[in-house]
């Protein structure tokens, strides 16, 4: 009798209760601002709430792995599963692209404050 090994992935992301973002402050220091200006502080807005959920979501994945190791009742399937799992690197890229697009939309806010 062959005995078969069967894998469960789960995907996606959980929403959970973010801090706000209140960039009021930043929109107040940017001098004469323009309609782009308004746009490229949504997008940052944006791109720290995206940074923020994969950056969750890879924390999230670390606790299951440390809980899987850690108490002693992660089966080889569970530790199997969180192997195999791609979830956590899809985050981090994505993470890597959020993160340049933030960097390139930071340094266009930093040339328009007035102090």
């Amino acid at each position: 009798m062959t005995r078969r090994t069967t894998v469960a992935l789960a995907t996606g992301t959980r929403q959970t209760a973010e801090p706000s973002l209140d960039l009021a402050g930043l929109r107040s220091r940017v001098g004469e601002a323009t309609e782009r200006d308004a746009v490229v502080i949504d997008f940052l807005e944006d791109d720290l709430q995206e940074a923020r959920a994969a950056m969750g979501a890879v924390a999230r994945y670390l606790a299951e792995v440390e809980a899987a190791l850690g108490d002693g009742r992660g089966g080889k399937d569970q530790i199997l599963a969180l192997a195999l799992g791609r979830g956590p690197l899809e985050r981090i890229e994505y993470l890597g692209g959020v993160i340049g697009n933030l960097r390139r939309r930071l340094a266009q806010v930093s040339v328009r404050l007035t102090s």
